[in-house]
């Protein structure tokens, strides 16, 4: 598969996830139980700026510009690592897989600016 095909892949589905639950527990009230969710766009704020790099990220692997691709992953992966230490043990499954694709962007970005940096030499 093309490297711009799967780098787009990785923007759109960190798009996807944006929109999955973040945070999750459960409350009890007058002995009825219920679960809530939170996702990206419940959080707001920087949780936007977790969206745009996400895009940013797609529309640079589009047009090979590696350095710029490693800085927005690292940024979403920054991100990703804040709302960990903020939710705690109540992390939905969303950000964990927001979190797992923000790796694998940084390490596909590098990559491919390794490569990048070998032809030109």
């Amino acid at each position: 598969m093309d490297k711009r095909i799967l780098g787009v892949t990785l923007g759109v589905a960190g798009i996807f996830l944006w929109f999955m639950p973040f945070a999750s527990w459960t409350m009890e009230f007058m002995g009825v139980s219920s679960t809530f969710f939170q996702s990206g766009q419940h959080i707001g704020g920087i949780a936007y700026l977790l969206l745009f790099s996400m895009f940013t990220y797609s529309v640079l692997s589009w047009f090979k510009l590696h350095q710029l691709r490693i800085i927005t992953g690292a940024l979403s992966l920054l991100i990703c690592i804040l709302f960990f230490a903020q939710i705690g043990s109540n992390v939905g499954w969303g950000l964990i897989g927001l979190t797992l694709i923000s790796v694998l962007s940084v390490v596909l970005a590098i990559k491919d600016y390794m490569a990048y940096k070998k032809d030109k030499n």
